[in-house]
């Protein structure tokens, strides 16, 4: 495929590879071996792929500082492309089929690099601190930085105009700075900034400015991360509201009838999107309920858990046709089974990272997340005070089936509400390691993005005292007192 880029007054045309993120390119035994490469494997590539085009450590600006400028600028393109095929090899290679014959993101990306100044600092700032991070060049984070500062100053530049404030390409740019934060950590939690800064856009262009085109790219490309900082700031996600499931409804029902190997995940995979949409607002509404110092409202916990109870089923529904599908198209590949749909023998427990597979493992995590809310919350339905005792105690049935006191002393709203604090590979930040064995290295995002967002999701205990990191590469902690 050849793509053609007009920037700054030039135009250039160049050839891509075989581009996972595009559906016009028919699915090869190579690309599915591609797509399950070992770690180590990925990550030579990535590093080979991203070294062959030169950064501006190597350039010699004292020559002449607008050819280096230029070169780097008219570099990005290709560079961007070889960032996403090599950091989200599994989420893109997985949703391709949903593009048809159309281009894809990164595709949309590149055919829009040169419009605006914001997006085009933006690509640059997000492909070069990926390079530095695996290459650990100082004086390419440096340069990304200020690209990066660029960006920023652009974006507020434009946002007051109407034809940029709700366009594509500034919805894009809040995305991609995003995910360069995610990277370079300039200071903490920014990127949840720039991933609300996203959100709102999205908000106030309403779901039918996402219908077609790039708009529904950049849906389908961030929505993970939506719900992941959802719960990384203990909010419902907006993706739960119903407007939003209707357009996640419609989406569906459009990309399930569309060819490609892994279309038959899709309907499978955008119900269980909805679904794990809904899960930040239960671990909202928990903390709420439990951090309360007078008497629970019964009423409100009875629905909650009642709530938590419908999705969990779904999910464990959608998990257990997962775990099914997989292991189908496991054997489909080794020539095994005759009847579509069947598979034979045991259902494995663990499957090679595939975009299937790493939601799978994301379902999972959030059924486990969401079984300890609602113990948390049927212990909290359970006490119930004991009028007029002296002591004002506290009544709770054993498992006996008696009942037992506590005294005031440990029936505080601490005991009730512990904190809990939920446990992500998102909260665990980019890998600082150089092993070639370590994948989040190179593909850790792509992890969270294809298991939508909870990837290692689960409630831990707390410490009363313990206080939220704010260093982005720790757990999140939630206060519950």
């Amino acid at each position: 495929m050849v793509v053609t880029v007009r920037a700054t007054g030039e135009s250039f045309a160049f050839k891509t590879k075989a581009p996972i993120w595009s559906g016009d390119i028919a699915p090869t035994r190579d690309g599915r071996e591609e797509a399950q490469a070992q770690p180590q494997v990925v990550r030579g590539n990535a590093i080979a792929l991203m070294q062959r085009h030169s950064s501006l450590g190597g350039w010699d600006e004292k020559v002449s500082p607008s050819l280096v400028r230029k070169s780097f600028r008219a570099a990005q393109p290709q560079l961007f492309l070889d960032f996403i095929s090599t950091s989200f090899p599994t989420l893109y290679y997985h949703n391709r089929f949903r593009s048809g014959n159309t281009p894809g993101f990164a595709e949309h990306i590149v055919m829009n690099f040169g419009k605006d100044v914001y997006l085009d600092y933006a690509v640059c700032c997000l492909s070069s601190v990926y390079l530095a991070h695996l290459t650990q060049d100082k004086a390419l984070l440096k340069a990304s930085r200020q690209m990066y500062s660029k960006s920023l100053r652009d974006v507020i530049r434009s946002i007051p105009k109407l034809d940029h404030a709700k366009s594509d390409n500034m919805l894009c740019t809040s995305i991609i700075l995003s995910v360069f934060e995610m990277y370079a950590q300039t200071t903490p939690d920014a990127w949840v900034v720039h991933s609300d800064g996203a959100k709102r856009l999205m908000i106030s262009r309403g779901p039918e400015a996402h219908g077609t085109g790039f708009g529904r790219w950049c849906w389908i490309a961030f929505r993970g991360f939506f719900i992941a900082t959802a719960v990384y700031e203990g909010k419902p996600c907006f993706l739960d509201q119903e407007e939003w499931q209707s357009y996640a409804t419609k989406v569906r029902a459009e990309d399930c009838k569309k060819p490609g190997e892994w279309s038959v995940y899709g309907e499978i995979s955008d119900l269980a999107f909805m679904e794990l949409a809904k899960c930040p607002r239960y671990i909202s509404e928990t903390r709420d309920l439990l951090s309360m110092l007078d008497e629970p409202d019964t009423i409100s916990i009875t629905n909650l858990i009642g709530r938590i109870h419908d999705t969990s089923r779904r999910l464990r529904s959608f998990a257990a046709e997962l775990r099914a599908c997989i292991s189908a198209h496991s054997e489909r590949q080794q020539g095994i089974v005759q009847r579509p749909g069947s598979f034979i023998g045991p259902v494995p427990e663990t499957f090679p990272d595939t975009g299937p597979s790493l939601l799978l493992n994301g379902t999972e995590s959030m059924i486990e997340t969401l079984q300890q809310l609602s113990d948390r919350l049927g212990d909290r339905l359970r006490f119930i005070s004991v009028p007029d005792s002296p002591e004002s105690s506290v009544a709770t049935p054993s498992s006996s089936g008696s009942e037992y006191l506590i005294s005031p002393t440990s029936t505080t709203s601490k005991s009730f509400a512990l904190p809990f604090r939920i446990h992500s590979e998102l909260g665990r930040g980019p890998s600082k390691t150089s092993d070639p064995q370590d994948p989040r290295a190179v593909i850790w995002l792509d992890r969270i993005a294809s298991s939508m967002g909870v990837l290692g999701a689960k409630v831990l205990p707390a410490d009363a005292s313990a206080s939220v990191p704010m260093d982005g590469s720790s757990p999140q902690v939630f206060e519950l007192a």
